[in-house]
């Protein structure tokens, strides 16, 4: 493979990446964070979201609201050696149960939906590392944790410059088509379900397969006809939210699969 630039945003590969131009500036420390996510009904406890006072090593535990109408409490916070220990652990159950316990005593008697964990790129800096190497024509863009999600944009205007300023010539394309639409999939603004004037446009959008989280026949159908369609469970359940709630797929899982197989037909 050839490229003008190589932009190195490899995560928590980005050492690994960086060591093959030569570079021994840092390294990856996969850092797991696991979160308890609690069923709607917790919602209305949860107005804002509630934490303690930062540390050096992050916000810390904190009870949140989220766009789709549940709560979540975490994460923890915990340095491995495996870069690929994204399973949950009895541990960190344990410890997010017990600062739990003291930020919102009231939220441990709901029912807990899931639990999750994913790792952060932690390195041995305090902040960002972003650097240019004009010379191999490579930019480095590591240590990018958990505020990359706000930053993402900035990050990218950023890098954008920075290519600018070693010489690279970026020419607008026009020849692309327009990014895919995202689904409203959060409780900000009317769902399909609740909209008449749809359902009675398309019948299939006042159809519930799942309704824990409210998703209907119609939003499976579009999404797997979307730009990027989903192959498999796992993929239509991160386009739509389909069997994402308290069921965890007990329920409409059968029906859900049977939906993917006729529309992949």
């Amino acid at each position: 493979m050839r490229a003008r630039w190589v932009v190195n945003a490899a995560g928590l590969g980005a050492d690994k990446v960086d060591a093959l131009f030569g570079h021994r500036r840092f390294t990856v420390t996969p850092r797991r964070g696991e979160l308890i996510v609690y069923d709607k009904l917790a919602r209305a406890l949860v107005d804002k979201i509630v934490l303690p006072v930062p540390t050096s090593r992050g916000k810390g535990v904190l009870v949140s609201p989220t766009i789709y109408g549940n709560v979540m409490l975490g994460p923890t916070s915990e340095d491995l050696t495996d870069r690929s220990a994204t399973a949950t652990s009895e541990t960190g159950f344990e410890f997010l149960l017990e600062k739990g316990r003291v930020l919102m005593p009231e939220l441990l008697a709901e029912e807990v939906t899931a639990t999750y964990a994913g790792l952060r790129a932690a390195i041995d800096h305090p902040d960002y590392l972003i650097d240019t190497d004009a010379e191999q024509q490579y930019l480095l863009v590591g240590g990018i944790r958990s505020t990359g999600l706000t930053s993402g944009m900035a990050v990218a205007e950023h890098v954008r410059d920075q290519l600018l300023s070693a010489g690279m010539e970026l020419v607008t394309r026009t020849d692309l088509p327009d990014p895919p639409a995202m689904p409203n999939l959060g409780e900000a603004f009317p769902r399909p379900y609740q909209q008449a004037d749809r359902i009675a446009a398309d019948p299939a959008y006042g159809r519930i397969v799942c309704f824990c989280e409210r998703v209907t026949e119609g939003e499976v159908r579009d999404a797997c006809h979307s730009v990027i369609p989903p192959t498999t469970l796992e993929g239509l359940r991160r386009r739509t939210r389909v069997m994402n709630g308290r069921c965890q797929a007990f329920f409409c899982g059968a029906e859900v699969q049977a939906l993917l197989e006729g529309n992949r037909s």
